[in-house]
């Protein structure tokens, strides 16, 4: 029965593998056919590697597509959130520099230590929506309440 088998299996293989040459034929001038094995266990782990890759890339673009739609969407909101804490704290003033606060009214150690400096060395001399960011870092991603301000500042 096992040679049976293995025979079939051969046969098949033989089959699949090489070429059909008629009888009496001459062999094909091409090279002949290379058998077909398995993938080896380091290239299907590639294979995967390269596919979760790609699905953590394509993830992370869906991500940030979706956050920068999210932000263009309320930024308008959150910019006028934000000029009303200006005026209170500065008089609208974005572009105010101190020798301890800048900005909006950050601490200038405040603004270090939330990674404005990658923007401008201090507050002040940083855009408003550069502002608006290390402001929103120092929250935790709320805008502060200036109840009881009025127009004009505190």
């Amino acid at each position: 029965m096992r040679r049976i088998l293995s025979a079939l299996l051969v046969s098949l293989i033989t089959a699949t593998v090489l070429p059909a040459v008629p009888v009496g034929a001459s062999e094909p001038s091409a090279p002949a056919a290379r058998a077909v094995l398995p993938p080896s266990s380091k290239a299907l782990a590639k294979r995967a590697a390269l596919r979760h890759q790609k699905a953590v890339t394509d993830a992370t673009v869906r991500a940030l597509a979706f956050t920068a739609a999210a932000v263009q969407t309320t930024s308008a909101a959150l910019r006028t959130k934000w000029e009303h804490v200006a005026i209170c704290e500065v008089g609208g003033k974005w572009s105010m520099v101190g020798a301890t606060y800048s900005g909006i009214g950050f601490l200038n150690a405040t603004w270090s230590n939330f990674g404005g400096t990658t923007f401008a060395p201090l507050a002040g001399e940083a855009s408003e929506d550069q502002q608006i960011i290390i402001g929103m870092r120092v929250t935790g991603g709320y805008v502060p309440d200036q109840s009881g301000c009025t127009p004009g500042g505190w």
